[in-house]
């Protein structure tokens, strides 16, 4: 489970909202194209300003992973959560008639 970014530096950094509402289980996480496109992408390097709850994305060789800063167990490190994206398609179209 992503942790609640708690750190005031948090302010200034863009993620989707409803990010840690997001369904997941151990592998996956299901996200809207909205919360995808609401994540910077960091498939070349790691965000700075490393705090529990900070989320980005990561180009995979053939996925996407969703990616989140989270504590560690041993003092004075950080620990990186992931996941495989798995997107949902949305039906904006309606009923067919």
């Amino acid at each position: 489970m992503i942790p609640l970014m708690t750190d005031p530096l948090g302010r200034h950094w863009q993620q989707p909202a409803d990010i840690r509402e997001a369904p997941m289980d151990d592998m996956h996480v299901l996200l809207t194209p909205r919360q995808i496109d609401g994540l910077l992408d960091y498939s070349r390097s790691y965000p700075s300003g490393t705090y529990d709850g900070k989320c980005w994305k990561r180009e995979g060789e053939d996925c996407w992973y969703l990616c989140w800063y989270e504590p560690h167990a041993q003092a004075g490190k950080i620990g990186i959560g992931y996941r495989t994206i798995l997107k949902i398609i949305e039906d904006n179209e309606g009923p067919a008639t």
